[in-house]
């Protein structure tokens, strides 16, 4: 497990809670919360079943025939830092000198925090909220638990229907 911090994290520390398989018991429902949709997700398990204190999944878009022009955003913060962000945008400069078209990811660096990136390829998605939520979860070791994702268990005995 990363080691607590006051301030930012490391690259370390942001690379390691990414990598550490999660779960969420179910998906959450879309809000709308301040004129955006809104996928918000505070209580992350790791595979113990312990929650992780401070660690929260945030997905917003603009409802649809806004005409905003916004497609999803969905950030992986921890403890009030932003350490993963997968967004859509026409070009983005980051510090470190790559630029990027399209979908990308930001990382978290120790020079430059959350201004690295590189190109994300989401395997096939549409562009609505719950399939970039869906799509960023995966992406980040997090499992969503629900009735259709658990595997049948083996029934001992015959059946009689």
């Amino acid at each position: 497990m990363p080691r607590p911090f006051t301030s930012a994290p490391s690259q370390r520390d942001a690379d390691a809670i990414v990598a550490l398989p999660k779960y969420i018991p179910r998906m959450p429902r879309v809000r709308l919360i301040n004129r955006d949709l809104r996928l918000k997700l505070r209580r992350i398990y790791d595979s113990a079943g312990n929650q992780l204190p401070g660690l929260v999944v945030d997905a917003h878009a603009p409802p649809p025939g806004t005409h905003r022009g916004e497609t999803p955003r969905v950030s992986l913060t921890w403890r009030g830092v932003s350490i993963r962000c997968i967004d859509w945008e026409v070009r983005h400069e980051f510090a470190d000198g790559s630029v990027v078209e399209g979908w990308h990811e930001h990382l978290w660096d120790d020079r430059h925090e959350r201004n690295v990136g590189c190109p994300f390829d989401p395997p096939g998605i549409s562009c609505d909220l719950e399939s970039v939520f869906i799509c960023a979860c995966q992406h980040w070791n997090i499992t969503i638990m629900s009735r259709q994702d658990q595997h049948l268990r083996l029934v001992e005995g015959t059946d009689d229907n």
